[in-house]
């Protein structure tokens, strides 16, 4: 992990545009990088770090009893991570596991500064329960999905926000299971229809979409 210069100002404007005492706050902070495909935290780690993303893409998953893994949420530039504020208020230790997806780019604050911000920068306080309250609302709202949308119509809507300007989409079957909280097979299978059907083609570790609309029109089709 490298340190390196913060350019943070676009990113949090509310931030930069508060109090002395917030602005100092990331002023302060340490920058990070990570490479990708690399660990940000453990379920079961303790956290140390008040996190702010400044560049990349950082998945955070949960793993269930039998091992099957299920994506959460991803923290993306100008957010902060939803379990790192829950965790860093209560002091409990991390109950998920996050990877860079990417390289990344970061701010770290310690949580001695978090703590002691939380009580003397308004705007800091400010941010830190605002978007708390919108990454709870979002991960609220990705598990209805997960458990409410049928698996056909979240398959589609999944290819189609992957697939590249020529319709592919570069990931396995295992891959897009944890992308949708399944097992394999389930996703499998359901490949295979849409590939009967005309829909998709399936190669190895690629699926290109092959007729976009009508797989629109199945991830826009009511229950």
């Amino acid at each position: 992990m490298n340190h390196g210069n913060a350019n943070w100002d676009g990113l949090f404007p509310t931030l930069a545009s508060g109090d002395p005492d917030s602005r100092e706050v990331l002023n302060a902070a340490r920058v990070v990088t990570m490479p990708a495909d690399q660990p940000v935290f453990r379920a079961g780690s303790p956290c140390e770090n008040y996190v702010l993303l400044l560049e990349g893409s950082v998945r955070v998953q949960v793993i269930g009893e039998g091992g099957r893994e299920a994506v959460l949420y991803r923290v993306l530039p100008g957010q902060s991570c939803v379990l790192t504020t829950c965790c860093i208020l209560s002091g409990d230790d991390y109950p998920a596991e996050g990877f860079t997806e990417t390289p990344v780019r970061a701010l770290a604050v310690t949580k001695p500064s978090f703590d002691r911000a939380l009580e003397n920068a308004p705007a800091f306080r400010r941010f830190v329960f605002a978007n708390l309250g919108g990454r709870i609302a979002d991960v609220i709202a990705r598990m209805e999905e997960v458990a409410f949308r049928p698996i056909e119509r979240r398959l589609a809507s999944c290819l189609l926000s992957r697939a590249n300007e020529r319709g592919a989409i570069h990931a396995t079957h295992q891959e897009i299971a944890v992308e949708l909280g399944t097992a394999r097979e389930v996703v499998s299978r359901h490949l295979k229809r849409l590939e009967a059907a005309g829909l998709v083609e399936l190669g190895r570790s690629t699926v290109r979409v092959s007729k976009p609309n009508e797989l629109r029109r199945l991830a826009n089709t009511p229950v």
